[in-house]
């Protein structure tokens, strides 16, 4: 039986990501069609559906596309290691199940409230919101986690709204330039690092800004699984690719000041 082949569209619309993605894929060698026509259009495999896929969950559970790269570069195209990838992807579903069931509970809750003759208070409300945001507590120490809450209590909830709102503002301006293949060291890319740092400076009180850089050490996968959820991010250019990429610019800040 001849094996099946896809072009380039057929195969976004299968698996749901872009044609872009595909070719951006293709350019840094993660999925590289294994056959052109004659015209010289991409046609892909079965098993290049196969490697979509590994790519695709790996990136999934939080892995940047270099370190996607280092596990698929001896990777075995068989029934085990498919296998191994399919019980950690059900296990992260699962996981995300949980938070939804827990999110869908607390909307139930207020649901059944409306039925009553008084309108719940703010609070409730307030309350069903709580898992939209990344939640770091979990991550975190209980001496951390007072740090960072006493940092917030004299910041004052207005000056976190503002940090938060020039936070994205910057987070999308590196993506950007991730996406677009500028250098670390590039001057536009420094500016953002010097404004990033500004904003840093006032939430790192102490030894926080260690603690940090330790909890994203420990827990990248995680948190930068949250950040695309929170941020509604896909295919290239993840949370995780971007923090990585600050802090690729941050190092490279730091060296370049010492020459």
């Amino acid at each position: 039986m001849s094996e099946r082949r896809w072009s380039i569209g057929e195969l976004a619309r299968a698996s749901g990501v872009t044609v872009r993605t595909l070719h951006h894929y293709d350019r840094i060698g993660l999925v590289r069609p294994r056959e052109r026509t004659p015209a010289g259009h991409r046609r892909y495999t079965e098993a290049d559906a196969r490697r979509l896929y590994r790519v695709r969950t790996l990136c999934g559970l939080g892995l940047s596309l270099d370190e996607v790269a280092a596990v698929l570069r001896n990777a075995q195209d068989d029934l085990g290691s498919l296998r191994g990838l399919l019980t950690a992807q059900l296990a992260d579903l699962e996981s995300r199940a949980a938070r939804l069931e827990e999110s869908a509970q607390r909307l139930r809750g207020l649901l059944a409230r409306l039925d009553g003759p008084d309108m719940p208070g703010p609070e409730q409300f307030l309350a069903t919101l709580e898992p939209m945001p990344v939640d770091v507590r979990r991550y975190l120490s209980e001496a951390q986690l007072a740090a960072i809450t006493e940092q917030a209590a004299k910041l004052g909830s207005d000056a976190i709204e503002q940090a938060k709102t020039e936070w994205l503002a910057l987070f999308t301006r590196l993506r950007q330039h991730l996406l677009g293949g500028t250098p670390v060291d590039d001057p536009a890319v420094r500016e953002l690092v010097a404004s990033w740092r500004e904003i840093a400076a006032a939430f790192h009180a102490g030894d926080l800004e260690a603690a940090t850089s330790a909890l994203w050490e420990d827990n990248r996968a995680g948190l930068g699984r949250e950040l695309d959820e929170r941020l509604g991010w896909s295919g290239p250019g993840s949370a995780a690719e971007v923090v990585d990429y600050l802090r690729k610019a941050r190092a490279a800040g730091e060296t370049g000041k010492d020459h």
